[in-house]
């Protein structure tokens, strides 16, 4: 398939364009930022919500100018991971979306931490359908109906069918609450259902709007024929241009999430034959240097932001120096993490995956806690014995994942042996952890949850959800033990033999 210049010009009526606008992984991201991965010690200011709603309207009048087809997706994590989305639970998400007159919406697993209802009523807020194929109720065939599992929209004189994946890992990752009553089918056989019902309705150009991750994308890309586009999120893989995988000629195209940047596909369909005969894309940076902000948006946002930030800057204790999460296996922050977490259960052991922020030294607040968890997890306990806790520590050497952060454990491991056989020592309270003994281990519900790898987490027993989010527990070892002075200590150490 030729890739052709969004300018080329196309005799007649034959060629017709379809700008594909879309989003993914906003994780609550509609406040203004700064870029701090684009340069750490003088970050750029980043638009965000207002940025984006902007750059929307530019292209829909774009669009409609030069006579363009134009459809705004967003695929999914609307809320999960900052105040404002997860204090408002969501709503806040779904205004700005319905303010950008969003055409469809996929659902991300992030959508659901909030628990079943509460994604039900972004729901019945939206203006715009959700679209998913995979999720069924639990124990049958049958589809959720609560979804749409895909729609045929015309643009431009084209049918366009959409249809939309969710991870089928899910079931996994999420707790009864969120998922109860649930389940999923894999990835491909319902792709392939809905290729044939949306091409036995007259739909010229298949698109798939997919939260499975762009690995996932790959594979269905180069497993299941009949697709032109996937429009990706899930594992935040920012694609600066399209990326055209070879086998069956699918189009693929994802933005890093978080509102640093808004996606356009810009498609040409031949009339002649109804095919797709070529594309352009890119991702429009956010920069608040270059975009003027929308001044309705960033009035809406700067008024969810003061009522979802309510006490957030109230001192909590200090830290006597800069606590990182910085480290080639173990971390400051996870130390402190994992610490606090053992002490407030009394576990032998504690582990925790996915170190989201740092603390500064000085004045500690609330907000430097919600920026180190953003994402709600709580605390679980469980009991395992020391094989199990053996077969954790295999896992989290294994180079697929984060380390995982640990307190009371101390290891040694070499990268260069084979997976399951590079634990070269652990132990648990200074003594050599024993095969048979029963260990009281502290995690959290990420981990519990047993998604993919993790599975192993799942063997314990006794497995009991405090409720309480980690970042709360943060908040109250920092009360107590101000000012805290978390560094490495070399609970995990890489020795290679």
């Amino acid at each position: 398939m030729a890739r052709l210049s969004a300018d080329a010009e196309y005799p007649g009526e034959r060629y017709r364009h379809i700008y594909i606008v879309f989003t993914n992984d906003m994780h609550g991201a509609l406040v203004p930022s700064e870029g701090f991965w684009l340069n750490r010690d003088f970050p750029p200011p980043v638009g965000n919500g207002p940025a984006a709603a902007t750059v929307i309207s530019r292209l829909r009048q774009e669009a409609a100018d030069k006579g363009y087809g134009f459809l705004y997706f967003d695929l999914g994590d609307m809320y999960s991971g900052t105040p404002l989305g997860e204090f408002t639970k969501g709503q806040a998400m779904i205004d700005f979306l319905n303010y950008n007159r969003c055409d469809l919406h996929v659902p991300g697993n992030h959508d659901f931490d909030l628990g079943k209802d509460v994604f039900m009523d972004l729901v019945k807020r939206s203006n715009a359908p959700f679209l998913c194929a995979n999720i069924v109720k639990q124990g049958t065939d049958t589809l959720w109906d609560a979804l749409l599992p895909d729609t045929v929209i015309e643009r431009s004189g084209v049918k366009l069918g959409i249809f939309g994946l969710l991870t089928h890992y899910m079931k996994n990752s999420a707790s009864e609450a969120g998922f109860g009553g649930l389940d999923m089918v894999k990835h491909y056989p319902a792709a392939q259902r809905e290729i044939a019902s949306l091409r036995e309705r007259g739909a010229d150009i298949i698109i798939g709007a997919t939260h499975i991750g762009h690995s996932h994308d790959r594979n269905l890309a180069d497993s299941v024929p009949g697709i032109d586009v996937i429009v990706g999120s899930h594992s935040h893989t920012g694609l600066q241009t399209p990326v055209e995988f070879s086998r069956y000629h699918t189009v693929t195209h994802q933005t890093y999430g978080r509102l640093t940047s808004v996606g356009l596909l810009d498609l040409t369909v031949d009339m002649a034959n109804r095919r797709l005969a070529g594309y352009e894309g890119d991702l429009i940076e956010l920069s608040a240097d270059e975009i003027e902000p929308d001044t309705t948006m960033s009035r809406m946002v700067e008024d969810w932001r003061v009522a979802a930030e309510a006490g957030f800057d109230r001192v909590i204790g200090t830290a006597k120096r800069r606590i990182t999460r910085s480290g080639p296996d173990e971390s400051a922050m996870g130390n402190l993490l994992t610490d606090a977490m053992r002490e407030a259960y009394q576990g032998d052991a504690a582990f925790h995956v996915g170190v989201r922020g740092e603390l500064p030294q000085g004045e500690l607040t609330y907000r430097h806690a919600y920026n180190s968890e953003p994402f709600g997890n709580t605390v679980v306990t469980m009991a395992m014995t020391g094989k199990q806790l053996l077969d954790v520590l295999e896992v989290s050497v294994n180079g697929h994942h984060a380390i995982f952060q640990v307190s009371g454990i101390r290891m040694v491991y070499n990268p260069r042996q084979p997976i399951g056989s590079r634990l070269v020592s652990a132990e648990v309270g200074g003594k050599a952890i024993e095969p048979e003994r029963e260990y009281r281990v502290v995690t959290s519900s990420y981990l519990a949850a047993g998604v993919g790898e993790y599975g192993v987490f799942t063997q314990g027993k006794d497995i009991e959800d405090t409720y309480t989010t980690i970042r709360d527990v943060l908040v109250a070892h920092i009360a107590k033990h101000s000012p805290v002075d978390a560094r490495i200590e070399g609970r995990i150490l890489s020795r290679a033999k």
